[in-house]
Order: C-alpha cells, then sequence, then structure tokens
C-alpha cells in the first residue's frame, strides 16, 4: 500500500506540475494525462480483470489519501467531507463511473483530478 502511495503522489506531483506549466500558458493545449480519466473508467468498469481492479482501487484510494496528507488546513479549507458516509470503496468506484458518463468533458484529463473534482462535488463541506 505504500508503494502505491509513493507512486500515487509521483503521478500527482507530474500532473500538478503539468496542469500548472499549461494553466500558465493560456495558448498552450493541455496536456495529455499520464492516467487519463477515459482510461481509468475503462479499468474500473472491467470487472473480470483483477489487475484492473487492484489498480482502480489503489489509485483511488492513493488520490484521496494524497489530497488528504497533503492539504494544509491552516492554508486551505477543506472541500471534500466524507464524515458519516458508509459507502464501501466499490460503491464510490461505481458511482464515479456513472458521474464519468454524465460529465465526459473530463474523459482527457487527469483521473487524478477528476476523482477529486468528483468527491469535491458529491461530497462538499459545509461553509
Amino acid at each position: 500500500m505504500k508503494k502505491i502511495l509513493a507512486l500515487t503522489c509521483i503521478v500527482l506531483a507530474s500532473s500538478s506540475a503539468a496542469m500548472a506549466q499549461s494553466t500558465s500558458k493560456a495558448s498552450a493545449a493541455i496536456p495529455k494525462a499520464h492516467t487519463s480519466t477515459e482510461t481509468f473508467v475503462q479499468m474500473c468498469a472491467n470487472k473480470t480483470d483483477g489487475a484492473a481492479q487492484n489498480f482502480c482501487n489503489g489509485f483511488g484510494q492513493g488520490v484521496y489519501e494524497t489530497y488528504l496528507i497533503s492539504r494544509s488546513p491552516k492554508k486551505a479549507r477543506p472541500f471534500i467531507c466524507l464524515d458519516g458516509v458508509t459507502l464501501t470503496r466499490q460503491e464510490h468506484i461505481d458511482a464515479f463511473v456513472k458521474w464519468t458518463a454524465i460529465n465526459p468533458k473530463y474523459n482527457q484529463l487527469s483521473a487524478a483530478d477528476t476523482i477529486l473534482r468528483y468527491l469535491g462535488e458529491t461530497y462538499p463541506c459545509k461553509k
């Protein structure tokens, strides 16, 4: 699990750097994500492939755990609040897959970014 979390941190860091570069150059095209939302959803939807399911579970959990440990409560208010939510990991993944079908505009973006966007929209914190 620690290896998955470390790998996720590296992927998120490279995605964040690429996103920062693309937003600083208004005319630059958004770089293609290493793990796009579309690719991630295809893996999560393939319930017959154990390796795909393991990746889906580990990547999704890693994105959320990275959000938790990297967010500074003194500098940024939380935007995802899962307190009291009793869904299983698989139920969260299934709900995410359904959400992406309704929001295909995120398909070519980073899966990590889209996961955080989904969680923030689905489980927003009270202001």
